[in-house]
């Protein structure tokens, strides 16, 4: 079995997609290409993200991919064995299920409830909450004015996780339209037809411009981390008034 021919591929995606399916060999069990590429909404700070299933895990496979992602930069890889796949947590099983372009074998998604989604949505406020106040409390890029290298790794440290916590966001607003009874939306430009609230908008629209908004934040997170707590806020208020408990 080989990577398959069938779709265009960013050159280094099928480079690093026929590597692992050489490096790895009988205990690779499927290649899942996702994330903002895979989407065609990639933009310049975006990185590559491969979801990569394993039928066994050891030492010697750990290196050989470790192998295989040397000196690669911009890449994200979520590696999990089948066995790790069926003990996945109540969290984070959209993931397999929308948004992924299989590029090698198959696998069996860990299934998803109701129940799951309204955990999913809880854990991303409860991420999100926790990086915003954080940022906002205990990182602030004043403190290490006297140590330039400490500064400017704080800042760059500040924005990197807000960063995160932007994308959580886009995923709960994402996952939050099937439980309202709707299909999940694909790409944020899908999303952004389906909403309307202002906050949810612009970050939006930071996660759409993320490499030239970021540098606002690198000298005061403040702004942003205020209106990611808010969001996260206001969608636990959200759950609680749908009875989602």
């Amino acid at each position: 079995m080989t990577v398959r021919t069938d779709i265009e591929l960013p050159t280094e995606v099928r480079e690093v997609a026929e590597a692992l399916v050489s490096a790895i060999g009988v205990d690779l069990r499927a290649l899942l290409w996702h994330g903002s590429w895979a989407r065609g909404e990639a933009g310049a700070a975006s990185d590559h993200d491969m979801i990569v299933v394993l039928r066994r895990l050891d030492e010697d496979v750990a290196r050989r991919l470790r192998n295989v992602f040397r000196g690669r930069v911009n890449w994200s890889s979520f590696v999990q064995t089948e066995a790790e796949l069926r003990q996945f947590p109540a969290d984070g099983r959209l993931q397999f299920h929308y948004g992924l372009v299989p590029l090698y074998g198959d696998f069996d998604p860990p299934p998803f409830t109701r129940e799951h989604i309204v955990n999913d949505l809880r854990v991303l406020a409860r991420d999100i909450r926790f990086e915003s106040r954080y940022r906002l409390l205990h990182k602030q890029p004043v403190y290490a004015q006297t140590d330039h290298q400490l500064a400017a790794f704080q800042k760059t440290r500040n924005v990197t996780m807000l960063g995160y916590a932007t994308k959580w966001a886009v995923l709960a607003m994402k996952a939050r339209e099937l439980l309202e009874g709707d299909d999940y939306p694909a790409t944020r430009k899908v999303l952004r037809q389906r909403i309307s609230d202002g906050r949810e908008l612009q970050i939006l629209d930071i996660a759409d411009r993320w490499a030239e908004a970021k540098t606002r934040y690198y000298d005061d997170p403040e702004p942003l981390a205020l209106l990611l707590d808010g969001f996260a806020r206001e969608l636990v208020a959200w759950l609680e008034s749908n009875e989602y408990k």
